[in-house]
């Protein structure tokens, strides 16, 4: 009768199925990560397809070229990011909402991505998801133009009517970068809500001061000047004018300009 089996018998079968098992998953985890970089490439070039079709203004080719890059790597945030963009320019915000949250998802510190979500929210009227999404990225220290954080941060809290918290965040923005026409020009409507006409007036001055063809505050500065009687309130209605005959602000001001006439 044989011997019986040593433990170093069993020890070696049990290496050799090891070995065998080893080898097995080295040549599926090959085959994975080979699949894997056929899927990454599949998806970067339907990705860069619809970079180019976006460009070109072609927005219902990009959209199939990034829903077939995301089709073929779900964790591409650059494609959800742009598919974010076109939807929010089709004011769909539900599926752009959707795609830049997945956009940030994916990568860390996706500031452009953050702020584009926020946009969404904003255009969305979902002021309170904007304000809890602007105030964390205002307190994100690598962000590189917290200014118009502050600005659209603002902006949400003008809607929700706290004026005061509006105000710093609009003083906040100007003072990171004075020449923010667009936050003195919120700021001034943050003013007017507050009854103060002397700090609107300065506030839509510093808007024109800055950008002199910004059309909507020479339309807020002629009606705080018209309510006054300032004789100067045509001069800024005319000027509205001449920046935007042929748009709302434009047909606004000349309506007004009949007025005074």
């Amino acid at each position: 009768m044989p011997p019986p089996p040593s433990q170093h018998t069993y020890l070696r079968f049990a290496y050799i199925a090891l070995f065998l098992f080893s080898l097995f998953a080295m040549t599926a985890c090959a085959s994975s990560s080979k699949e894997k970089d056929k899927a990454l490439k599949l998806s970067k070039y339907h990705y860069d397809l619809g970079v180019g079709f976006f460009s070109e203004q072609q927005i219902p080719l990009s959209i199939r070229e990034l829903m077939l890059s995301v089709d073929a790597n779900p964790d591409n945030p650059d494609a959800h990011h742009l598919l974010g963009f076109i939807y929010m320019g089709r004011r769909n915000y539900p599926t752009a909402i959707k795609h830049f949250k997945q956009g940030i998802a994916l990568r860390d510190n996706f500031y452009i991505c953050l702020n584009n979500l926020g946009a969404a929210y904003l255009a969305a009227e979902r002021w309170e998801d904007a304000v809890a999404l602007y105030e964390e990225l205002t307190d994100k220290p690598t962000y590189n133009t917290p200014e118009l954080a502050y600005n659209n941060l603002g902006w949400a809290l003008h809607k929700l009517g706290r004026y005061k918290r509006a105000n710093e965040a609009f003083e906040m923005a100007t003072f990171l970068k004075p020449q923010l026409c667009l936050a003195y020009n919120n700021l001034g409507l943050n003013s007017i809500k507050q009854q103060n006409a002397i700090g609107a007036t300065r506030a839509f001055k510093k808007a024109i001061k800055y950008c002199p063809t910004f059309v909507e505050p020479h339309f807020h500065i002629a009606q705080l000047m018209r309510v006054r009687n300032n004789p100067r309130a045509r001069e800024f209605y005319q000027r509205c004018f001449e920046l935007a005959a042929e748009t709302k602000w434009g047909d606004r001001c000349r309506s007004y300009l009949e007025v005074l006439q």
